[in-house]
């Protein structure tokens, strides 16, 4: 019995360490879903509730060339402003579109004034939609107010 106990004593270090080294060694996905280089769009909303909905998207470097912003709002609410300008609104589906082009590294803060109020969690969502170099498929990050962080996929076959 004694040399079991012996082995057990080796065994569960080891396999710690082990465990350690694999973490350390094993690529870093983040909050996200995003390789720890930084590759990829992030997203998050500043403030989801209220009158005037703000989000942050962090653009890596180097940037893609076009990155397509969809936010969906309860239908037939009516946007007094937005920053950017939005490109598009179906007031039907409650989508804003942008277009947003040449786009640099770093912080892009958006931000929507609306005619009433989001209370709950769930009311509103985005998703961007971009290329993040010639090699890569196009991906989606997704926004909502029920996470606190985004998502991102591959879109298959492009």
């Amino acid at each position: 019995m004694r040399f079991s106990d012996r082995r057990q004593r080796l065994f569960l270090p080891l396999i710690f360490t082990l465990l350690l080294l694999c973490l350390a060694v094993w690529p870093d996905q983040g909050r996200t879903g995003e390789p720890a280089s930084g590759a990829g769009i992030r997203a998050r909303y500043s403030q989801p509730r209220g009158t005037s909905i703000s989000w942050q998207i962090h653009i890596p470097a180097p940037p893609p060339a076009a990155v397509i912003v969809l936010q969906n709002i309860p239908p037939a609410t009516v946007i007094k402003k937005s920053s950017p300008p939005h490109s598009g609104y179906d007031g039907a589906s409650g989508t804003v579109k942008w277009l947003l082009t040449a786009v640099e590294p770093g912080v892009v803060k958006m931000t929507m004034e609306l005619d009433r109020p989001i209370r709950r969690k769930g009311e509103i969502s985005g998703k961007i939609i971009f290329q993040d170099s010639a090699t890569r498929p196009i991906a989606e990050v997704f926004m909502s107010s029920k996470r606190r962080k985004s998502k991102k996929r591959a879109i298959e076959g492009c």
